[in-house]
């Protein structure tokens, strides 16, 4: 236990550089929003629109991430695949160090989203809502696991191909399997029933919002749309994520040599 939490804070240094980049472009889309609100005189509910798309830009932030962490380690991979650790560790400790650098972003977003609503013109009902956006939240970070661990599964296939092939070749191969995937992954509607339980119907999900200008005065309206959550999509998501992150551990581990 004790070398994985050292391996850990190694990753946790080594992923520095794409947290602060990551803060760098919150900062900077705050920054953008803000100037253009302050342009038209409507700086809260720009700032509230710009934090607003930061948090749901987190739906990409471990893939994000992984792309960032696997191409470091790919330079040295000799290195890296040669810690005594188990592969699944070595990942393991990239996930928990990409989760815990989103949740320190995530909050920081959420946070500025929600002091711009508060001052803004933008008005719903908080009660109403709650369950929306706690169901929300859980989407989120649902689909930035899938997605970071799907980026790992099909870079684990492309370091496999690159053993044989060149790296255009090896990423155009990829692309194609990640095609093929995708379409059986289509075609297999038939047992999605299995997971439509725990439905969770709600009336406040957020589908646009109306803005107005009448005689310089800004109105704004939140047009919502009902929607169903389906506690079994969450559960489908994780499963997937796990097999994902299984699947290119084992490819990492007996296919690619260094």
């Amino acid at each position: 236990m004790t070398a994985w939490l050292n391996l850990t804070k190694k990753e946790f240094r080594l992923g520095l550089p794409a947290f602060i980049f990551s803060l760098i472009v919150l900062i900077g889309i705050f920054a953008i929003s803000t100037i253009i609100g302050l342009s038209i005189d409507l700086m809260w509910e720009t700032l509230t629109i710009g934090a607003f798309a930061t948090v749901a830009l987190h739906g990409f932030y471990l893939a994000y991430y992984m792309l960032y962490s696997l191409d470091v380690e790919r330079k040295r991979m000799h290195l890296w695949l040669h810690n005594p650790l188990p592969i699944v560790q070595l990942l393991l400790a990239k996930l928990v160090s990409g989760l815990s650098y989103m949740l320190i972003t995530f909050i920081t977003a959420a946070i500025v989203l929600w002091q711009a609503y508060v001052n803004s013109m933008v008005s719903i009902n908080v009660s109403e809502w709650l369950t929306t956006l706690i169901l929300s939240v859980i989407t989120l970070f649902t689909t930035t696991l899938l997605l970071g661990c799907t980026y790992l599964f099909f870079w684990t296939v492309f370091m496999t191909l690159s053993k044989t092939y060149n790296d255009f070749l090896s990423f155009v191969l990829t692309f194609l399997f990640f095609l093929v995937v995708v379409s059986l992954f289509n075609t297999v509607e038939g047992v999605s029933f299995l997971f439509d339980w725990g439905e969770v119907n709600n009336e406040s999900v957020l589908s646009g919002i109306e803005f107005s200008i009448s005689n310089e005065i800004y109105s704004f309206e939140i047009e919502e749309a009902s929607t169903v959550f389906y506690i079994g999509h969450f559960v489908r998501d994780l499963v997937l994520a796990s097999l994902l992150f299984v699947g290119g551990s084992w490819i990492l581990d007996r296919k690619v040599e260094v």
